[in-house]
This record gives structure tokens, C-alpha cells and sequence, in this order.
């Protein structure tokens, strides 16, 4: 076998493993969306058998010995200098999570898998019955093997940071202390100045119910228009909302309609729809390798901000929707202003549930799991003393008290989900999108004008070029310089936010 022939049968073999990876996970991520969707609830716990052992063969594919051998060889100079951008990128990934997750015991993978998938079903049960401590022994051996997965990770500093790194590459609990102590202050700043104003928003749509089936229309149509694409896509409905790329041509959303509060509903269809159009545009070149991906979990969230909030909370976009929203509702409610719509869309009224939050406060929430987290992580809290904490940082960060756990500790799937250092790229999430607003903005010129008149395909058309297209060909941090010739900045996004809501309450 020639020099030439030996690296083909290479990347042959490297790009068989990555295939049968896509295949098990593709099949795991169905399995998981069945779950959340429509799956009986008695099937639950078996199913959490079997997608524990698809999880696990994919994890066994990508730290096996084979793919070491690969991996090697395909990293030596006279191969990898050979490889396009992709697969060098690839290969890159790939030996850090070798390197990294080889150190986890696959039983071990396997327990988790399972005791995640179940402990989701678990709290689903909990959080509709207020019951804490029926969920707590599944969120203390989930903390538990985090805490020990962070150690077999390995780290620098704190022992969060390994959990960080697997949503955020190269995020650091030293950078976000830094990070969020600015954003938290500039928020309080602004919350603090708007609850000495004497302008009280418009409240009146809060007293109407809007049928579930008129918003399933709205949240459609809205979807329809900013781009998501119902032919490689579905909306779908769930106890907590999420979005799910089985791969580029089957990306699907799903919602939660709550009648006498349309906002959870078509906001979080508009938020998911954001998560939705990025996974739709990942190049299919990009898809059956370790770069087929968001180049964060913070990036991704970018995109859904951006598109709830920028996009979905301005006047320029309920200039052009106000009539059709007036068309949908017109036995319930045909006098709504353009004024009353966008006060009522931007109250600020700080809440219990994180999904529910106004824009201003929503950072808020996160900042306060952020450090119930590390702390947890740490070691210097216990998971049974999570409620009382939690209710304590919600009186001291937010300046409001749940009243029980189903509003307070109980109130996300997260933490049942085993996605321990997920929770901060929330609010990277929303810094990100106003960096880039801030560059699009100078790309299409005509950005408002594009939202009154519904038309959003040079909007998503940017973030495809900007965005989507690039994968995980450049971390977040590379990602956000590339594009805005900046590093993380909070500047941009406490100005948006100072900016809307002078307007707004005239403070």
C-alpha cells in the first residue's frame, strides 16, 4: 500500500467511526425527543434503558482504542498536513475528548445515562406535585458523579471549570465571575432605575386568554417567517420547551402553550426556532464530523436570543405582525395599539420561573444558578439544602421569594439532565447577541425596515454566512473576534438593554 493509499484507508476508517457516531446519536436524540413528546409515561423508565445503551455505545465509539489508533496516525505531520480544515479540525476534537472522557469507566457512562433519563421523568412527576424530595436522592447521585467527572476530567482552578469546558471551550469560572459581576450590576442598575418610575406599561393583555389553538397558529406562522424550515422541521409541544438536531434535515422544536399568558408560548417558540435554524444550517460537508456542531453551547443560545428578544420584542417587528396577530385573535381581542403591544412585551416584572422571565431580569436567573452551581460543584453545598438556598439568592439577586419548590428549585430539567455547567451560557448567550447585532447592523444597513416589512431573509441570511455555516471550525472566543474584532463584551448588551427600556419607562 502506497504513502497515498495508506492515508485514504485512514480517513476511511476515521470517517466510518464518525458515521456510525452521528447514527447512534441521531437514534438517541429521537429516542429522547419520544420521550418528551409523545411517549406513554408508563414506557418511560424502559426507554431510559435503552437510550442509555445507545448513549453508551456512542461514548465506547468515539474513546476507543481503534479510534486512538486513528487518531495517531492521522495527527502524524504526513497525514494531517494532507487533511482539509475540517477533518484537521476534527482530529483536533477528537483527541481532546479522547484524551479527556477515555478516563471515564464506560459502566460508569452507562449508570449516568441512565439515572439522567430517568431522573427527568422523576422531577417531570416532582415539579407537578411539589415534591423535592422525591427527586433529591437522583439530583444527589447526579451531583455526585459530576463532582466526580469534573476530577476525572481534570481542571485548572476551580473544579467547575471541567464541566464549563465541555459547553463553552476555554470558559473559566475566573472569567465569568468577571463577566457577571459587571452583568449583574449593570442589570440591578437598570432594574433599580425602572422601579422608580412612575410609567406603568399597558397590563391590559394579561387579562385575556388566548385559545391554545389560535397561538399554535401564530407561533407557526411566526416560525414560517423568520426561516425556520418545516420541510427539514417540526413544532411540537412539551413540558419544557427544547429544540433537537437529529442532523441538518431534522431539526425539531417544541413549545408550551399557556392560555392566559401567550408570551411563554410565542416567545419560546420564536427562542426555540432560533436554536432551530442554526442547527438547520450547519453545512451537511460539516455534519459527519466532530465540527458538525454549534461552535458553542453560548453561541447557540446567541441565536436564540437574538431572535426572541432583538428581533421578537422590538416595535419594528410588531409594526409588520400587529395586524396578523389582530387577524388571529379577532374574537378575543381586535384593538390592541402598536404602543400597548410592545410596553405589555416589555414589562419588566421580576419572576419566579426562568422561562417566564422579562428580558431585563432574565440574566438574573442565571447568575443565580451559576453560583449555586460551583459552589455545589465545589463541594461547600449539599444538594438537600439546594431549596433554602435557592429561595435565599432569589430574594438577594432578584428581590423575590417562591413560594414552593415547583417555583423555585424544581422549575428547570436541567439539573435532572446531568448539565451541570450549561446553565451560564444562557447568559453568554444573550452577551453574544448584541455583539453581533451590533455587526450586523453595520452589514444590513436597512435592519429595521426588514422587520417592519416581515421580511427576514437577509437578517437570517447574515447569521447563516456569519454563524451557521462556520460549525466548530472556531470556538465561541475565536468565533465572536472573527466576527466583531472584539473579545466577550458586556457593553453592547447593557446598552441595548438601557437603550430599550429608557423608552419603555421613561426613567
Amino acid at each position: 500500500m502506497n504513502p497515498q493509499e495508506k492515508h485514504q484507508e485512514l480517513l476511511n476508517r476515521y470517517t466510518g467511526i464518525l458515521g456510525k457516531i452521528q447514527h447512534y446519536r441521531e437514534m438517541a436524540g429521537l429516542a429522547h425527543w419520544d420521550m418528551a413528546t409523545y411517549a406513554p409515561k408508563a414506557g418511560k423508565s424502559i426507554r431510559s434503558d435503552a437510550l442509555g445503551t445507545l448513549s453508551t455505545e456512542a461514548f465506547k465509539m468515539s474513546v476507543s482504542t481503534e479510534m486512538q489508533s486513528i487518531l495517531t496516525e492521522l495527527s502524524k505531520e504526513e497525514h494531517f498536513n494532507q487533511l482539509p480544515e475540517k477533518y484537521q479540525k476534527s482530529v483536533e476534537k477528537d483527541i481532546k475528548h479522547l484524551e479527556k472522557f477515555q478516563k471515564i469507566p464506560e459502566d460508569r457512562y452507562r449508570e449516568y445515562v441512565i439515572l439522567t433519563s430517568k431522573a427527568q421523568n422523576v422531577w417531570e412527576k416532582a415539579k407537578e406535585e411539589n415534591d423535592f424530595e422525591t427527586f433529591l436522592p437522583y439530583l444527589e447521585k447526579i451531583v455526585d458523579f459530576n463532582r466526580e467527572m469534573a476530577e476525572l476530567l481534570g481542571y485548572e482552578g476551580h473544579p467547575y471549570n471541567a464541566l464549563l469546558d465541555r459547553f463553552e471551550e476555554g470558559m473559566t469560572v475566573e472569567k465569568l465571575d468577571s463577566t457577571f459581576g459587571e452583568l449583574k450590576e449593570g442589570i440591578q442598575t437598570i432594574l433599580t432605575n425602572i422601579q422608580g418610575s412612575s410609567k406603568t406599561p399597558n397590563k391590559r393583555l394579561e387579562s385575556i386568554n388566548l385559545p391554545a389553538e389560535k397561538q399554535k397558529i401564530l407561533s407557526e406562522k411566526v416560525l414560517r417567517k423568520i426561516g425556520y424550515d418545516f420541510e427539514s422541521g417540526r413544532l411540537d409541544e412539551s413540558v419544557h420547551p427544547f429544540t433537537i438536531g437529529l442532523n441538518p434535515k431534522d431539526v425539531r422544536v417544541t413549545t408550551r402553550y399557556q392560555e392566559d399568558f401567550f408570551k411563554t408560548a410565542l416567545f419560546g417558540t420564536i427562542h426555540e426556532g432560533g436554536h432551530g435554524m442554526y442547527e438547520q444550517n450547519i453545512p451537511m460537508e460539516l455534519f459527519k464530523t466532530s465540527v458538525g456542531t454549534a461552535a458553542s453551547t453560548g453561541m447557540h443560545e446567541s441565536q436564540s436570543r437574538f431572535w426572541e428578544n432583538v428581533v421578537g420584542r422590538s416595535e419594528a417587528f410588531w409594526k409588520g405582525l400587529l395586524p396578523e396577530f389582530r387577524e388571529i385573535f379577532k374574537e378575543e381581542i381586535t384593538d390592541i395599539t402598536l404602543e400597548e403591544m410592545v410596553e405589555y412585551i416589555n414589562i419588566v416584572e421580576p419572576s419566579m420561573i426562568r422561562v417566564e422571565a422579562d428580558e431585563l431580569t432574565y440574566s438574573l436567573h442565571i447568575i443565580l444558578r451559576y453560583e449555586l452551581e460551583k459552589e455545589l460543584i465545589q463541594g461547600n453545598i449539599a444538594a438537600k439544602d439546594l431549596p433554602q438556598l435557592w429561595n435565599q439568592k432569589m430574594a438577594e439577586i432578584i428581590g423575590i421569594k417562591p413560594k414552593d419548590n415547583r417555583e423555585g428549585v424544581l422549575q428547570d430539567v436541567h439539573w435532572a439532565g446531568g448539565m451541570f455547567g450549561y446553565f451560564p451560557t444562557y447568559a453568554l448567550g444573550n452577551v453574544y447577541a448584541l455583539q453581533l447585532t451590533e455587526a450586523l447592523k453595520k452589514d444590513v444597513t436597512n435592519f429595521t425596515a426588514h422587520m417592519e416589512n416581515q421580511e427576514f431573509g437577509p437578517i437570517k441570511q447574515w447569521m447563516v454566512e456569519k454563524v451557521h455555516q462556520r460549525g466548530n471550525l472556531r470556538t465561541a472566543e475565536e468565533l465572536i473576534k472573527e466576527i466583531t474584532g472584539d473579545g466577550l463584551n458586556v457593553k453592547p448588551y447593557l446598552t441595548y438593554l438601557d437603550d430599550k427600556y429608557r423608552k419603555v419607562y421613561e426613567y
